[in-house]
């Protein structure tokens, strides 16, 4: 038997770990997303700040992001006293994408998408998550930093509470009436 016989077992083994390390490093992407979800649906999700999600995710994330159960109890920013109440599961998942695509912990105060001109009304997720499905298969492959410079919500009329835009950014509030309005920086 001579050298080349005796190491092909030792690289067949090694070849053969490699591809199980592999198979279970992409296994673990979706499964992280999956985990997110049941936890978001379940009104679990306890964690401080969102996931480490990252642009392998957004596809995950928008095969979730027409979820219609409304939940309680949802990732929001820790700074931010506003609660907005109940809101889709999809909402979720798309300020999730927000996260990713802006590249920061929380992409806004509050997991709620206003109208720029009528800011007392709420965006229902089915009014959004066209923007995003648009977004998603005109930018599919691109890399993070053409991401962020592609808005789904750009010349849509809709807002994230706070919404960042090259040099500009409107940030809602609500006055001592109650009464939703933008400050445009």
């Amino acid at each position: 038997m001579d050298y080349v016989d005796a190491e092909y077992p030792k690289m067949k083994y090694i070849y053969i770990v490699m591809l199980l390390v592999a198979v279970a490093c992409n296994k673990n992407e979706p499964d992280m997303v999956e985990k997110f979800v049941q936890e978001v649906k379940a009104e679990r999700f306890q964690d401080m700040t969102l996931p480490a999600f990252n642009v392998s995710h957004i596809e995950t994330l928008m095969n979730h992001a027409s979820g219609a159960q409304v939940v309680s109890n949802y990732p929001r920013p820790m700074h931010s006293s506003y609660y907005g109440g109940p809101v889709e599961v999809g909402l979720v998942m798309l300020y999730a994408i927000e996260a990713v695509r802006l590249q920061v912990d929380w992409p806004s105060l509050a997991v709620r998408v206003f109208d720029e001109h009528d800011l007392s009304r709420e965006v229902p997720l089915g009014e959004v998550l066209p923007h995003y499905n648009r977004w998603w298969a005109a930018n599919k492959g691109k890399n993070a930093a053409e991401l962020k410079l592609t808005d789904p919500l750009e010349n849509s009329g809709l807002t994230w509470q706070i919404y960042t835009k090259r040099n500009r950014m409107v940030v809602l509030q609500l006055d001592a009436k109650n009464v939703l309005y933008g400050n445009y920086t």
